[in-house]
């Protein structure tokens, strides 16, 4: 496979030949078929077939697409037309062998033909292709203490896309599994195999990526008694990564095993321990080990205490560091009114021959709940104070899986001072890492690194905005540091009975940083946040203003958003919705952004067989950075559904005009489909 994804030649050579997998499959299932349609069988003293079936139901689909694109200004105007067909004939069946509780089955094949007409800067003429796709699933003495099941898929399509014609898509993944269900030690044996690749359809295509994932799962599972369960995990992968510029391969060993214990009077007393061990080998080395114990004491309904003991063990590459962290807390409930929370905590973190860091600090906790005859006031704040003590450093620190939320407005800024931006990188939950220039830029301000994130990357894989990100990297760790952060919060809402409710919330951020290396800027910043809100039915309101005070992105922001829905008949609703801010940023990267956004929609279902949905977006953004981006997107869409025949019509019209660049989209196409 991965020879195969390598060489573009290949693939194409690939996409005009069956798959000689699926031939294969589909020849072994046939023949075993005819081998076995005419043997019979006796089960419980009644005579069956040895390999049974129910009905055979097939389905036609057919497809058409059109795309028109236009980008650019009369002097650099590209243009590109292109139409694709495709028609997909399935056949799926589901039965058993001697018995269902044997051997079950579920099998499900189809074929079709793609072809793709494209004009456009860069090419122009017919392309054709095969798409072949199954899916088959077989479960194994399923009413056995031991079971097993397996299975194959395979997918194939065309996703339209601007000028460079349809982008063709193919998955493949295989997976086994097997059950033993003992009473003591239930154990589960997975085993799963994926690709999956992305590339045009045309000989000229620029962009390709492709991923292949091998993995095996072991569990086990004991319980002790019933307070007291044990469970293992061990899990090794392997991972390909292949995209334009980039190559990544990992191998990883995980072992994860943890134990809950519950004792004292009704269980209220909790011990829990957990073990994770991860061995990462590839393009990024990567060892980590972690031991975690948390016991839980109820003293009474109303007090708790928690005692939490962490040691973990991190190297990457040459770097590596232990720390070891304990932790002590208090809850105290007052009635349902008024929770307390009070925690202090200290950690030892050793980093070899680059020194050591002492942190140590509290967190209390206030939430308050109250009825009054206005409503319900709804009240908490939050302190913690940190000091950090880092000595005898000089060298580099690593960070793993550091976590944050992608948004195009406001730049990520990473946790670490001193970052070495050389080796960041930035990944998704699954791991697959996006690339540096095409999703996420990298800027360096008073000793602090931000990432300033897009969403509209030419490259796959992209990132969309509020997706959650997960970032590694490399920091020079000071010969001497000196680090105390003071963080307070406060929030305020009152939810009155009309609807209508209030709120305001205070941050606030005191720091002083010392450190022999390099002059930092401390991250000190207060922001106060006033507003207000409606709600009642189908509509919402919101009022917002913003004011942060900062040593690193000080900023204001007004925000002013509604939203409407209504049922205008018994089977149609509607809805409209919009929103505007003002943002403005200080130095040292001092700009404004307006932003309007506007949005419609409306479901309806016609009759018992029309069914029609509309939505209507706007964008409109001015940064006095980059300039105005305007945007105005409609998709419609008819479906048509009587007994075995859906037809469904749809149109996507999209203008975008981005830093003088002008692109206008025209997404025509037509579904049909005929089960029988």
């Amino acid at each position: 496979m991965l020879n195969r994804l390598h060489n573009p030649a290949q693939r194409g050579a690939e996409r005009r030949l069956p798959s000689g997998d699926a031939l294969r499959l589909l020849l072994i299932c046939a023949v075993g078929a005819i081998l076995a349609g005419g043997c019979t069988v006796t089960v419980r003293g009644q005579k069956r077939p040895l390999l049974k079936h129910e009905r055979i139901r097939g389905e036609l689909e057919s497809v058409v697409e059109y795309r028109r694109d236009e980008q650019g200004t009369d002097a650099s105007r590209r243009e590109s037309e292109t139409q694709v067909f495709e028609e997909r004939f399935r056949v799926r069946t589901q039965g058993d062998v001697y018995h269902p509780d044997f051997l079950s089955y579920d099998v499900g094949v189809g074929a079709g033909l793609a072809q793709q007409h494209i004009d456009s800067d860069d090419v122009t003429g017919w392309n054709s292709g095969t798409l072949d796709e199954y899916d088959l699933s077989a479960q194994l003495l399923r009413a056995k203490p031991y079971s097993a099941t397996v299975g194959a898929t395979k997918s194939e399509g065309l996703i339209a896309r601007q000028f460079l014609g349809s982008l063709q898509t193919e998955r493949e993944t295989q997976n086994a599994a097997v059950f033993l269900r003992s009473e003591s030690l239930p154990m589960t044996f997975q085993y799963s195999h994926s690709d999956t690749s992305q590339d045009g359809f045309t000989a000229l295509a620029r962009d390709f990526f492709a991923r292949e994932d091998d993995r095996f799962r072991y569990s086990v599972n004991h319980d002790f008694s019933e307070r007291s369960r044990a469970h293992f995990d061990f899990d090794h992968t392997e991972s390909f990564q292949q995209s334009v510029g980039a190559t990544i391969t990992t191998q990883a060993d995980t072992y994860t095993a943890s134990h809950d214990h519950a004792f004292g009077n009704d269980s209220r007393h909790r011990l829990d321990s957990f073990f994770n061990y991860v061995d990462q080998t590839g393009t990024f080395d990567f060892e980590s080990m972690r031991w975690q114990e948390r016991l839980r004491l109820q003293h009474t309904p109303s007090l708790l205490s928690r005692y939490d003991f962490r040691l973990t063990d991190l190297q990457r590459e040459t770097l590596s560091s232990r720390e070891l962290r304990g932790q002590v807390g208090l809850e105290r409930r007052l009635y349902e009114s008024l929770v307390t929370t009070l925690d202090g905590f200290g950690s030892e973190t050793d980093l070899d021959e680059q020194g050591t860091l002492t942190q140590y600090g509290g967190v209390l906790g206030l939430t308050y709940r109250k009825k009054n005859p206005w409503g319900l006031l709804l009240s908490s704040y939050n302190a913690s104070l940190t000091a950090s003590d880092q000595a005898g450093g000089g060298a580099m620190g690593i960070v793993t899986d550091e976590t944050h939320t992608a948004t195009e407005l406001v730049p990520i800024q990473l946790n670490r001072t001193n970052i070495d931006v050389s080796t960041i990188r930035v990944k998704n939950a699954s791991g697959v890492f996006f690339q540096e220039g095409d999703d996420y830029t990298v800027t360096e301000s008073n000793g602090r690194v931000f990432l300033n994130v897009t969403t509209l990357g030419l490259f796959i894989p992209n990132i969309t905005e509020g997706q959650e990100l997960f970032v590694d990297y490399n920091f020079i760790i000071e010969p001497q540091r000196r680090e105390d952060t003071l963080r307070q919060s406060l929030t305020l809402r009152e939810r009155f009975r009309n609807g209508a409710s209030v709120y305001y919330a205070y941050r606030r951020q005191d720091q002083d940083v010392s450190s022999t290396l390099a002059d930092i800027t401390a991250d000190q910043y207060s922001v106060n946040t006033l507003g207000a809100d409606y709600s009642n039915r189908g509509l919402f309101l919101l009022a917002e203003y913003s004011n942060e005070e900062s040593t690193q992105i000080p900023s204001t922001s007004t925000r002013f958003e509604g939203r409407y829905r209504w049922l205008v008949g018994p089977r149609t609703s509607a809805s409209v919705g919009a929103s505007s801010q003002w943002l403005s940023f200080g130095e040292p990267d001092a700009h404004d952004v307006t932003l309007y956004r506007g949005n419609a929609q409306v479901l309806s279902r016609l009759t018992d067989a029309y069914s029609i949905s509309a939505t209507l977006d706007y964008r409109n953004e001015d940064d006095t950075r980059f300039g105005l981006t305007e945007g105005i997107q409609l998709d419609a869409e008819l479906q048509y559904q009587y007994r075995q025949l859906r037809a469904t019509v749809g149109a996507e019209l999209s203008s975008l005009n981005r830093r003088d660049d002008q692109i206008n989209s025209v997404f025509l196409y037509m579904r049909l489909q005929r089960r029988f």
